[in-house]
């Protein structure tokens, strides 16, 4: 095994549990931010969780729910585009915010966005993790 990449930080946490149990540790990447997974990243035991703040993405539902309760047609809402990458190739209106990896080097972001707490993060981490210093 040369890396893992997992569909959500659930199944990343079963893979590195898995990993572990083999005497294994290899880049590990999940998605959804949650708690566990970022203290994995802390103790280096999963390399990254691709992290959506739930916080930005209802600030912007919340601004498009009001434009759209307005009157504004949906493709007038601005920084909406065009997208037709899913599976079926439908194409819709979009608005698409940036993911933040968190990754040894950007665990702060999680918790100076308040989304994990630096105790929560930080239990039994790795040294070299700034943001647990």
């Amino acid at each position: 095994v040369d890396a893992v990449l997992s569909q959500n930080d659930g199944m990343a946490g079963g893979a590195a549990a898995a990993l572990a149990a083999q005497g294994l540790n290899v880049p590990l990447g999940g998605q959804d931010g949650d708690l566990a997974a970022i203290n994995r990243v802390a103790r280096g035991t999963q390399t990254v969780s691709v992290w959506k703040n739930a916080r930005d993405l209802g600030k912007a539902a919340g601004e498009i729910a009001s434009m759209m309760a307005d009157g504004t047609a949906v493709d007038a809402i601005p920084n909406a585009t065009k997208f037709s990458g899913g599976e079926k190739g439908v194409e819709m209106n979009a608005i698409l915010l940036d993911p933040t990896p968190i990754t040894k080097d950007t665990l702060n972001l999680a918790i100076d966005a308040g989304h994990i707490t630096k105790e929560q993060a930080c239990e039994g981490a790795m040294e070299g993790v700034a943001a647990c210093q």
